[in-house]
């Protein structure tokens, strides 16, 4: 039976990265800040909107990479990764207000990945008569979908359930901890068997049904995977903790603070105006904010974190996500998640 409401999850740095990445000119306002990716994340909210009319919406974020609790298991976990080029951070920051300003709530916490905040959202969800839908093409979050959760790529407007992703694929939700096990990841620097990519990661587990099955039967394999198998094996274990997401985060999350009412496009525009996106400042016209929610019965809490000071938030924009580069990190007490909506307005953004 189909759920009756529906909760957008904007997978926030993977659509960031995503868009400075994005096969696009460059892009740079009449001050010469860089903007392309500032455009095509803003464009693809905005899409996200049209197509979608999403009854609830928030984003998660990551909150850097140097306290992340994966490095408490492997130090050496996303240690390979460079600095972004000097024009990313302006534009992670630009984009982060204009989401801010549009109403949209962002959560992130101190230690843990955004995957994780998604996933301990989706169990909470899942439970509460929500249709979820991940805005993402992350592999790692394919171990979410159930009949409940789905992916949604914006720009190619394609949802993909159980069922797509086994055709795009060649394995289930419920193999993908598996096969990214054996795969490893060279983007994160998880260990993997050499040798095994994603379809034949695939073919194996659907073989033998587990990694633990391919170990008891390495002798039927080809003698170099077997050499592989046999070589890096025991690293397994530790790459399925890696790879697999925590669903219990503690963070206050209210989904009735994430109810969607449309973009705040009044508090955009400025945004739009300033940057020269005038085909995007035309779109939404005048600049209108949505209208309030009507009173609910049951009192919520809007800003779930409280507030927080601009001068915490400036600091906490600071962090890289890569390390070898200056940062600094969030400190808050309490559950140190993060929602823009909640913070301060002492400082104009």
């Amino acid at each position: 039976m189909p759920k009756s409401k529906s909760f957008y999850i904007i997978d926030g740095h993977a659509q960031i990265f995503r868009a400075f990445f994005a096969p696009f000119r460059d892009l740079r306002s009449s001050s010469g800040e860089p903007t392309k990716a500032t455009f095509v994340f803003t464009q693809m909210l905005m899409n996200l909107v049209d197509q979608r009319k999403p009854d609830y919406l928030a984003m998660v974020i990551d909150s850097g990479d140097e306290f992340v609790f994966r490095k408490e298991i492997y130090p050496e976990y996303k240690s390979n990764r460079e600095a972004p080029p000097d024009d990313f951070a302006p534009q992670e920051k630009r984009i982060l207000r204009i989401v801010k300003d549009s109403g949209v709530p962002i959560f992130a916490k101190h230690g843990f990945e955004a995957d994780d905040l998604i996933a301990t959202m989706v169990r909470q969800l899942c439970d509460a008569d929500f249709e979820v839908f991940l805005v993402s093409k992350d592999k790692d979050l394919r171990q979410l979908l159930t009949p409940c959760v789905h992916m949604y790529d914006v720009q190619a407007d394609e949802v993909i359930d159980e069922a797509r992703l086994f055709a795009k694929v060649g394995y289930k939700p419920a193999q993908a901890i598996e096969v990214q096990t054996l795969m490893g990841d060279t983007v994160d620097n998880v260990p993997g068997i050499p040798g095994v990519g994603e379809k034949t990661a695939a073919k194996l587990i659907n073989k033998y049904g587990s990694v633990e099955g391919v170990l008891k039967n390495v002798d039927e394999l080809t003698p170099k995977l077997k050499e592989n198998f046999q070589k890096f094996g025991e690293k397994l274990s530790l790459s399925r903790q890696l790879v697999t997401l925590k669903n219990d985060v503690e963070f206050e999350f209210d989904p009735e603070a994430c109810a969607f009412h449309g973009l705040n496009t009044g508090a955009m525009r400025p945004h739009l105006e300033e940057l020269g996106f005038w085909a995007l400042a035309k779109r939404v016209g005048d600049g209108e904010a949505p209208e309030p929610a009507k009173p609910q019965a049951a009192k919520r809490n809007p800003t779930p974190c409280g507030k927080i000071s601009t001068r915490v938030f400036w600091n906490w924009y600071a962090t890289t996500t890569t390390p070898g580069t200056t940062r600094k990190t969030l400190s808050l007490a309490g559950a140190r998640c993060l929602t823009l909506g909640a913070f301060s307005t002492s400082k104009s953004w």
